[in-house]
């Protein structure tokens, strides 16, 4: 029988009330196999019809993997594995000898084999690790700092899909099977022994799309069109029954499929590896369809589709992937509206999976592929996008931003994944995003204008008075036109003031060194934060004083008195943060094009 503890997220039982629950099965320990031993092992060839191979035990190497980590070598025979070898998507195909479970294929030898030789993770490792939850361990190569570069993001993919595709190719894996007949020979092979991985599954991408996306993921993925549909309550899974882990689903698609190892109840175990070995997860569980096999020398592969969503993975550890049958997890809702002056809306629906790394990942990596897939790839755009990310009941971000040139693409990606990325590594407490809702307005022509001047209407401005700010914008084909921006001079403020008239870019250096260094204290201010991010689609006017001030507890206080300035300083119980410049007046006005530039202009204020 399986013995086995909760796992780590609890079972609704009322949702999964009508699924088919499985009996376990009956295991057999490493202990207890023999070299020569033969049994069978189940897995899907074509469609969802789970046939029998057949298994010769050669070993059991120990500690192979790790302290108390073994691993079972074997033989595979049956079906087309004489052809293929092993299987990228038979990660998680039972094997069992008397029929006893002994555990999941899950290795495959280097690159180039001669014989289907597998490695075998023993199902007591696997549900040891499935069960025993943990923490979150730190996967380097998929962590971004936002914002980041398109390369960055890329690359964080590419380093993903090198993990769910492996094996990679091992040095030293040369070695002749004929020399397995002791464990030596054994420990020898099995030195050359890397995940089978699972099979990737890229839907609603146009293949010819020359984005760093299909470069990152080129040839290791097959497309497919939609997939992932709500599966019918009665759904359910056997052992050998190809699964799916899905990533983005609805008018995109990126997923990976493997093979079920075991039920138990609503339980599922799977893989016999990592997916990529981030702990506690909650990815869409689904059914998967096996359309054929791809046969290749250096490594086969299963063509798979992604089906119904039957349950949700909940561990992803370093022997397997295991979940429950039963409700999907909650998921990103993104709806994404793109318009164009060459034609009508286009509206494109899908769901992301909600996960503090792979969520801005792939939103990032959805948003500019649905723009290629209507709008010309190279060349000069100029994009508008506004919308909302929902954080609710804990809040929402505001996008509204501009973006015209060469990189504007992924410029506009970055401002659709900052919010995501920025609320759900914030430090004060864990935050989910619940919708995305975006709209997109593109045209093929540079849309921008350059502060070329700018003045006050009149040489002599009052305290307590409000002025004309005359600004003079030249668009990018040479029209110009005035602007006036009224502003407010302030009274109790003293010695030579700046009017700042600037883009998005200059305010924000000058915030950053200058003006306010504060980080936020509480998720609140993480919010208006990102609320009040400067945009590219504003011009900016500040008025700054060059007086002394300080920051204290996030608070910029501009004009101190020196004594007060000196009391600040000398208090070690209270954090400050000195200024040499500060805001003493602030506004703005928003255009709908790319504001770029910035202007001076020296005041000193009249008394009356």
């Amino acid at each position: 029988m399986l013995c086995r503890a909760p796992l780590a997220l609890p079972v609704v039982l009322v949702a999964v009330a009508g699924l088919m629950a499985q009996s376990p099965a009956a295991t057999m320990g490493v202990d207890a196999l023999r070299p020569g031993m033969t049994g069978v092992g189940r897995t899907v060839f074509a469609g969802d019809k789970v046939e029998d191979f057949h298994v010769t035990i050669l070993g059991v190497v120990k500690n192979v993997m790790g302290p108390k980590r073994d691993l079972i070598v074997a033989r595979l025979e049956g079906g087309p594995l004489g052809e293929t070898g092993v299987i990228a998507g038979m990660s998680g195909s039972p094997v069992y000898v008397n029929d006893k479970l002994i555990g999941a294929v899950s290795y495959a030898l280097g690159s180039f084999p001669k014989e289907p030789i597998a490695g075998i993770t023993p199902i007591a490792e696997m549900i040891d690790a499935v069960d025993g939850g943990g923490p979150r361990p730190t996967r380097r190569g998929l962590d971004v700092r936002w914002p980041p570069t398109p390369d960055e993001v890329y690359a964080a993919i590419g380093h993903l899909v090198d993990r769910v595709t492996a094996p990679l190719s091992a040095a030293g894996s040369g070695g002749t099977l004929s020399s397995a007949s002791s464990l030596g020979g054994l420990g020898a092979i099995a030195a050359g022994l890397r995940p089978i991985g699972a099979a990737m599954v890229l839907g609603g991408f146009d293949p010819g799309v020359g984005t760093p996306l299909a470069r990152a993921l080129d040839a290791r993925v097959e497309n497919h069109g939609p997939q992932g549909a709500a599966a019918p309550a009665s759904a359910s899974l056997q052992p050998g029954d190809a699964i799916g882990v899905s990533l983005v689903h609805g008018d995109f698609d990126i997923g990976a499929t493997g093979t079920v190892t075991a039920v138990d109840g609503t339980h599922v175990y799977a893989f016999g590896h990592p997916f990529l070995e981030l702990g506690p997860t909650a990815f869409p569980m689904t059914r998967a369809t096996v359309l054929g096999i791809l046969p290749s020398l250096d490594s086969s592969l299963k063509i798979a589709t992604l089906g119904p969503v039957v349950g949700a993975i909940t561990q992803d550890r370093a022997t397997a992937i295991g979940g429950t049958l039963g409700p999907a997890p909650k998921e990103l809702a993104i709806t994404l509206t793109l318009s164009s002056d060459r034609g009508p809306d286009r509206r494109f629906t899908f769901f992301v999976v909600r996960d503090p790394i792979l969520t801005p990942l792939f939103t990032f990596a959805t948003v500019p592929n649905a723009l290629v897939a209507y709008e010309r790839q190279v060349g000069v755009l100029s994009i508008d996008v506004t919308g909302t990310a929902s954080f609710s009941p804990d809040g929402q971000v505001a996008i509204d931003d501009s973006f015209s040139g060469d990189t504007a693409l992924s410029n506009a990606a970055t401002a659709a994944a900052m919010p995501l990325a920025v609320v759900a590594n914030n430090e004060f407490r864990s935050v989910q995003p619940e919708t995305l809702d975006l709209h997109v307005r593109t045209s093929e022509h540079q849309d921008s204008a350059t502060i070329e001047r700018a003045w006050l209407d009149t040489t002599m401005p009052r305290p307590g008075a409000t002025v004309g700010v005359q600004v003079l914008l030249r668009h990018y084909r040479g029209d110009t036109e005035t602007v006036s921006i009224p502003v407010t001079m302030p009274t109790g403020t003293s010695g030579p003031l700046t009017l700042l008239v600037s883009d998005a870019a200059t305010l924000t250096a000058l915030e950053q060194h200058e003006v306010d260094p504060a980080r936020p204290n509480t998720f609140a201010e993480t919010l208006a934060q990102l609320n009040n991010a400067r945009r590219n689609n504003r011009l900016y006017v500040r008025l700054l004083t060059s007086s002394a001030g300080s920051v204290i507890d996030g608070q910029a206080l501009p004009t101190l008195p020196s004594s007060i300035q000196s009391v600040l300083e000398a208090d070690r119980s209270v954090s400050t943060t000195p200024l040499s410049r500060a805001v003493v007046g602030a506004w703005e006005r928003r255009f709908d094009r790319v504001v770029k530039g910035s202007r001076e202009i020296p005041v000193t204020l009249v008394a009356r």
